[in-house]
């Protein structure tokens, strides 16, 4: 790996204005190793864009050490012709671009157009950012501290591919730079201390800037890795009374000295050689005509919409589905907005319509599953667990990749009552699995193994939820359940010791 000079923080480069392509009206679709991207864009510009995803990958996989090409669902992006959608999508006018996760897969949208300058936050750096999230979440989920969860994912957020073929990563990222600059760095103890609630807009910038510089720091100064390395450890180990003064030479006031004076110099890069990341087949073909008119329906109602907007996207849907009535997918996403907005007997029939047109359809036999396991809680009558069984069987065999049919079989049991089989807590375990960055799927998994008493095993799948940089109630509910769990797991080793005398 050959590492290259860069100027100082000081030494800010120039803007670097780039004009947003025409856009395009069919849908074109590229399926890689790890990504499925969607995109009424060009098919050149589809193409450069699943080539960089994959040489993305390839970059977090090389520098970490990942030597498993397949593991994990793949990821699913959206390009959409302008940053409007994406605005209305999040009904947020400062989001630029988003990763999330559906009960399907994880997911990330942001729109077409590059950032018109280096000061900016592009979509494609948040994607970068986000994506590392993805990565280390699904394979190093630990109790990270917060600053090291975010300064890890800006470190990779602004990447570079130039002609030849490289991977430049490990560049500055310019919009943080004027803060980190003009405000000095975020102050370590505090940085070391909280998460990112509750900062505002310039001490967000600061603080995320601070975390990216001191991740750099630690990646190129090979002599001072140990200390940090000995702190994450500690850290996710639970060692207790942690002082944190005694991790790094000159202490936290003495790193603090040491990172401002690193700010000031010249700070490196790294560029990895084009054979050291293998891009694979990317395949692209157009997308059928009832999924392109439905391609941003099917967003509004994948990114949690609000219960007063189900019944238009329903009406929405159920018009533009009316175009298609040969169309299995359109029947299936009626089906499913009709769940979601709670018309059940609708819902079902139009399952059923979409299975008489496609029997293979996983996603339309899970919702005749949803509706049919309801029924059979409410009345509890043989006939409707057996009908819902038989649907989720036969969603899992039209596709035995999707974690749907898999927590639904789990869920099947844990509702019937009675023992839940072993082969129903496997499901459950390969639906995480498969997506462990849903934190639904991470609980369900959690409660089971707690409710067979693994108790230490439930603690550590607990982590990446309870220690997560960003406040929530699923946060407050982790660290609660997390300390109930290692209770009872203090509690049932002092039991076995003391039956064994010891």
């Amino acid at each position: 790996m050959k590492i290259w000079g860069y100027g100082g923080l000081l030494m800010l480069a120039g803007a670097l204005a780039l004009l947003p392509e025409t856009a395009q009206a069919a849908w074109l679709q590229a399926k890689t190793r790890h990504f499925t991207i969607m995109s009424d864009g060009s098919e050149a510009r589809l193409r450069e864009f699943a080539e960089k995803l994959e040489k993305f990958d390839g970059l977090l996989r090389h520098v970490t050490g990942i030597t498993d090409p397949e593991a994990g669902s793949p990821v699913h992006v959206y390009l959409l012709s302008n940053d409007a959608k994406v605005k209305a999508l999040t009904r947020n006018s400062n989001i630029g671009g988003f990763y999330t996760t559906s009960d399907r897969f994880a997911y990330a949208v942001l729109a077409r157009g590059m950032k018109t300058s280096e000061y900016d936050i592009g979509a494609q750096d948040i994607l970068f950012h986000e994506y590392t999230h993805h990565f280390m979440l699904h394979h190093f989920p630990a109790a990270y501290p917060s600053w090291y969860v975010e300064g890890f994912a800006e470190f990779f957020s602004v990447v570079k591919f130039p002609r030849d073929g490289s991977v430049q990563f490990g560049l500055i990222p310019m919009a943080r730079a004027p803060t980190l600059v003009l405000d000095s760095p975020y102050p370590l103890k505090d940085l070391f201390a909280r998460d990112t609630d509750g900062l505002g807009l310039r001490d967000g910038d600061r603080y995320y800037g601070t975390a990216w510089l001191l991740t750099h720091y630690y990646q190129y100064k090979a002599d001072r890795r140990a200390e940090i390395s000995h702190y994450l450890k500690d850290l996710t180990d639970g060692v207790p009374d942690m002082k944190l003064d005694g991790y790094f030479a000159g202490g936290i006031d003495g790193l603090e000295k040491d990172l401002k004076a690193y700010m000031r110099r010249p700070l490196a890069a790294s560029k990895l050689i084009p054979q050291a990341v293998t891009v694979g087949e990317i395949a692209i073909g157009p997308v059928d005509a009832a999924r392109g008119a439905l391609v941003e329906d099917e967003l509004r109602l994948m990114h949690h919409p609000r219960t007063e907007d189900l019944p238009r996207i329903v009406s929405d849907i159920r018009a533009t589905a009316a175009k298609f009535p040969s169309s299995a997918y359109a029947a299936t996403l009626l089906a499913e907005a009709e769940w979601e907005a709670e018309e059940k007997p609708a819902a079902l029939a139009d399952a059923d319509r979409a299975i008489a047109l496609d029997p293979g359809l996983s996603r339309a036999h899970s919702v005749r599953a949803r509706v049919l396991l309801e029924r059979a809680h409410d009345d509890d009558r043989e006939e409707d667990w057996k009908a819902a069984r038989t649907a989720i069987v036969k969603a899992n065999r039209a596709d035995t990749e999707d974690p749907v049919p898999l927590a639904l079989f789990y869920r099947y049991h844990a509702m019937k009552g009675g023992p839940v089989p072993e082969i129903g807590y496997d499901g459950l375990a390969k639906a995480y699995m498969l997506l462990p960055q849903r934190p639904e799927y991470r609980m369900a998994y959690v409660q089971a193994l707690a409710f067979r008493g693994e108790y230490a095993a439930a603690s550590r799948l607990l982590d990446p939820l309870a220690y997560s940089p960003h406040p929530s109630e699923m946060r407050d509910a982790a660290l609660d359940m997390k300390r109930r769990f290692d209770a009872e797991a203090a509690r049932a080793i002092s039991s076995q010791m003391g039956s064994s005398g010891i």
